[in-house]
């Protein structure tokens, strides 16, 4: 069970991992653990045994105190209500819940206790065009794959405002082990889509004024302001899992099965043409716009996404390509906001490069 370094460090010892599972579980007993790697909460692989004496594996996830201004314990708790709400009404393979606990006087909590899914995270796709080797079909279902994941991800809820998801606080229950079937709510909710883009575009250029980034906040504030007064920017405000990317699920690396989507804490209630700009993005390994690489990406998840939900997007329209540019632009300022959080554990040269990138992404939307 023992495992790399999770992040860049690995903060629970032996005895406050033994609290968390039994704080969770108290009629089961760690036998051993390994931090997961990567993520931004605390994860760990854990060997439980349970009151009969058999062994179970499963992975233990605690609240990381101070990881961002908004990162509370209900922004935390809300992947608990959404892993139960899509694992009751969808196919997605998503991981069972075993249990959570909200507080204890001397555990680290909150914390939940979920299935372990076997699988690996998939790389982003490289090449512009299938090959009809195995790697280039496992590549294309799992785009596919995806593309449907998120239409009916998008059809679970919808809201009547804008903005992230938390848990119900006052839904909640501190039974031991007990897992409430509760429902998200929209924390400090925006009434439009473009006021909700607008607070996280502020958000992320007020926050560049002690960073490398710092000489291209006026001209990023400048393009944002006109895009948010011109585009047409209405939307529903439905369900968004708000970080689905190749590094938060699982596949079958021989075929791209899907076996695990995971990290459901940055959900949102938006525009699913936002999360779907976003998605291509990763799916691309950051592919330039319009690259043939990004294109492929695009047009396997859009097509799958719009099959599975009966209706299509208008996407040979200058509008639509319009707010698409809009809002992958939106993604890298947001990149430019945490470049020292997500790259500062990246080599140099990998985060000299994506930085210059970042640059040439600003400069092209002047």
């Amino acid at each position: 069970m023992t495992a790399p370094g999770y992040g860049r460090d690995a903060p629970l010892s032996a005895d406050e991992l033994a609290a968390a599972v039994a704080a969770v579980r108290p009629d089961w007993r760690l036998v051993d653990a390994g931090p997961m790697p990567d993520g931004s909460d605390i994860v760990y692989g854990v060997a439980v045994r349970e009151g009969d004496g058999a062994t179970r594996e499963a992975v233990l996830k605690c609240f990381r105190p101070g990881k961002s201004p908004t990162h509370t314990p209900e922004r935390f708790l809300v992947e608990v209500d959404l892993l139960g709400i899509v694992g009751r009404e969808t196919d997605l393979p998503v991981p069972s819940l075993y249990g959570v606990r909200e507080s204890h006087e001397s555990a680290p909590t909150p914390a939940f206790l979920m299935e372990y899914l076997a699988g690996e995270s998939p790389p982003p796709v490289t090449d512009p065009a299938p090959d009809g080797s195995g790697e280039e079909r496992a590549a294309d279902r799992l785009l596919r794959e995806s593309g449907r994941h998120l239409a009916r991800v998008h059809g679970l809820r919808t809201f009547a405002s804008f903005g992230e998801l938390v848990a119900d606080p006052d839904r909640r229950t501190t039974g031991e082990g007990k897992v409430p079937a509760a429902e998200p709510v929209v924390r400090d909710g925006h009434d439009t889509w473009s006021g909700r883009l607008g607070a996280l575009i502020a958000f992320s250029l007020d926050g560049l004024g002690d960073t490398r980034f710092s000489d291209l906040e006026s001209g990023l504030r400048e393009y944002a302001e006109e895009r948010l007064a011109t585009l047409d920017l209405a939307a529903e405000a439905a369900l968004l899992h708000g970080d689905y990317r190749p590094g938060n699920l699982l596949a079958d690396p021989e075929t791209g099965a899907v076996t695990a989507v995971l990290d459901w804490g940055a959900a949102q209630a938006g525009d699913p043409r936002y999360e779907l700009a976003w998605a291509v993005r990763e799916f691309s390994g950051r592919a330039p716009l319009g690259s043939p690489v990004g294109e492929r990406v695009r047009d396997a998840l859009f097509d799958a996404y719009e099959d599975e939900r009966g209706r299509s997007f208008d996407r040979g329209s200058g509008e639509f390509e319009e707010r698409q540019r809009f809002y992958r632009a939106v993604t890298w300022i947001t990149e430019l906001r945490w470049f020292d959080y997500w790259w500062g554990g990246a080599d140099e040269s990998v985060r000299e490069e994506r930085a210059a990138r970042l640059r040439e992404n600003a400069a092209e939307l002047r």
